[in-house]
């Protein structure tokens, strides 16, 4: 199905898939798209689809800002800012929350949000300002832009990044794709220090578990009591 909102004067769209029978509720995937991409092309190319009857939740699909040839963007204020006019996401991503909650079922305290590179980055964006209305956050080959806005309350995530990602690199800085810099107002900040600004707001102890499978190093930081874990995996 698709959902129809009004933000801020802004026609803004979503697609929802695996709703679950009227009277029950599910736990709700938000799953951000990057930049230039669309809710469909997402819904094409995730697998969350293939996953929700499997694992019971409803996949969603939010979409940008259209900013010309069906390409869409988030505003996480420092990258395609002014493509997006300055979009008001946080805003779409509440009033999506509540309209799931109201109407398709989602159970308020089992909203998830995930998303790719720019999608990435306007989830840790939501995350920081929003904590309380997600149950967890996986923001994938993404960054912060500013660490200085600490988050309500703990929240546990999932990051994940590339050693060879040119588009968002784990040193930080200016996105060595000049497309991507071109639209790029602030640095990244550079991914150590987002794993450490997590683990510090959640709580987590300073040793993590550290494994390795194959080319892949998963940092896992347990939760303690009134925290949050974090996952960070390169």
């Amino acid at each position: 199905g698709e959902i129809k909102l009004v933000v801020n004067g802004a026609d803004r769209r979503a697609i929802v898939v695996n709703a679950p029978p009227s009277g029950t509720r599910r736990p709700a995937v938000l799953i951000l798209h990057g930049g230039q991409g669309s809710a469909e092309q997402m819904r094409l190319t995730s697998g969350f689809d293939q996953l929700a009857p499997k694992e019971g939740y409803i996949a969603v699909y939010p979409e940008g800002t259209d900013y010309g040839q069906g390409r869409h963007a988030w505003n996480t204020g420092h990258l395609l800012r002014r493509q997006v006019k300055d979009a008001d996401d946080v805003t779409y991503l509440d009033a999506l929350s509540d309209r799931l909650i109201a109407e398709h079922g989602a159970d308020p305290k089992r909203i998830y949000m995930t998303g790719g590179s720019n999608g990435g980055m306007m989830t840790y964006v939501y995350s920081v300002s929003k904590a309380r209305r997600l149950a967890a956050a996986a923001p994938i080959v993404a960054s912060m832009f500013t660490l200085e806005r600490i988050p309500e309350v703990p929240l546990p995530i999932l990051i994940i990044n590339g050693k060879k990602d040119d588009e968002v690199p784990m040193e930080g800085g200016m996105s060595k794709n000049p497309l991507v810099s071109a639209d790029q107002s602030t640095p990244y900040r550079p991914v150590e220090e987002v794993v450490a600004f997590w683990t510090k707001v959640n709580r987590c102890p300073a040793e993590p578990k550290v494994t390795t499978s194959g080319t892949v190093t998963t940092r896992y930081y347990a939760p303690t009591e009134g925290g949050a874990a974090v996952q960070f995996m390169v």
